[in-house]
């Protein structure tokens, strides 16, 4: 999944000062070594390691062309102790693509490079959208009466976001992964966390079964130039009132949410470290090398190349791979496979 080749397109594993209104230099700064088999599949790209679910992540194949597998988990147990449906390899979830802090800037452009890639994924496509000159291209509305700025917190911008999943889908038995970028990120986070925590503001039922993240600060950002805005500042700030309530742990949804974090060693807006934490509870963490050129908002457009990158999955041991797969490919492999990371 996480090496590079272009071959048919991969479907899901369950698994810069400003951009995203900071640019590419802009926020705050395990068991055994896997076997070519989940992990590294995930990270390359070439069409052999189709054949080695490791490879498929990290590499630049894409799981759409790759066959559904069979070896789903059961049900996970929701909050509430019901069991969800088996998760499985599928290119048929919605998928909720949401941007980062970029109040005044366009909208659904934001996500035209991840459209181009998943244009053959079958489930339905969304750009969120949540500040209130933002346009059209961006679908779904999550800021509380399509009138969000850079002062609308990030909680209430998750809490839209979850009301958002649940009229949509989640009411209707339906499961979404989401892809979040830079805030973006944290948007997702706070969707989950407020129903992780029963607060009784947010839908009872919630499915999500992959988050992918990109660049996004669950530590800290290097936002000092916007820290006149809210939003900036419960980034910036590591033990704020939106960090306290957000948690030290990423939050599960009904059925169980497989979390896959990526950060770039060359972005100077969130560091690797804070984008793909090891202490957070995250089931797989990609850490791109400075060598890869990729910043902030690269992170969120490029999907093609091979780029050296190290990864874990499960707390396992970290591994490298000289020629991994571009973000968005290694995202579109993430959402795809249930289990063969």
């Amino acid at each position: 999944m996480l090496d590079v080749v272009q071959p048919a397109r991969s479907p899901r594993t369950p698994r810069q000062r400003r951009s995203e209104g900071c640019s590419d230099r802009g926020f705050a700064s395990g068991i055994q070594r896997p076997q070519p088999t989940g992990v590294q599949m995930r990270l390359h790209s070439s069409l052999a390691a189709f054949t080695v679910s490791a490879v498929l992540l990290l590499t630049g194949t894409t799981a759409a062309s790759a066959a559904p597998s069979s070896d789903a988990a059961s049900g996970h147990q929701t909050r509430a102790g019901a069991s969800a449906a088996p998760r499985e390899n599928s290119t048929q979830r919605p998928v909720f693509f949401i941007k980062g802090y970029t109040p005044g800037d366009t909208c659904g452009a934001k996500w035209n490079s991840a459209a181009k890639l998943f244009k053959k994924w079958k489930g339905e496509l969304h750009r969120v959208g949540f500040y209130k000159t933002d346009d059209r291209g961006c679908d779904v509305r999550i800021d509380p009466g399509g009138k969000g700025t850079g002062d609308t917190s990030i909680r209430d911008l998750g809490r839209g976001l979850a009301w958002q999943i649940y009229r949509m889908y989640s009411s209707k038995g339906q499961t979404v992964d989401l892809v979040g970028h830079s805030m973006g990120g944290l948007i997702a986070r706070a969707a989950l966390a407020g129903y992780n925590q029963g607060d009784p503001s947010w839908p009872k039922k919630l499915l999500v079964e992959d988050v992918v993240t990109l660049g996004t600060p669950h530590k800290a950002a290097f936002a000092v130039h916007c820290l006149s805005d809210l939003q900036c500042r419960e980034m910036y700030y590591p033990n704020g009132t939106f960090r306290r309530w957000l948690g030290k742990k990423l939050p599960q949804a009904q059925g169980g949410t497989d979390w896959t974090l990526i950060g770039s060693n060359a972005d100077w807006s969130v560091s690797a470290g804070n984008a793909a934490p090891t202490d957070i509870g995250a089931q797989h963490l990609v850490r791109y090398s400075d060598r890869s050129g990729l910043g902030h908002s690269a992170l969120r457009t490029t999907r093609r190349g091979v780029y050296p990158l190290r990864y874990t999955n499960n707390g396992g041991a970290w591994g490298s791979l000289p020629r991994g797969a571009a973000p968005l490919r290694a995202t579109m492999n993430a959402l795809y496979w249930d289990s063969r990371w």
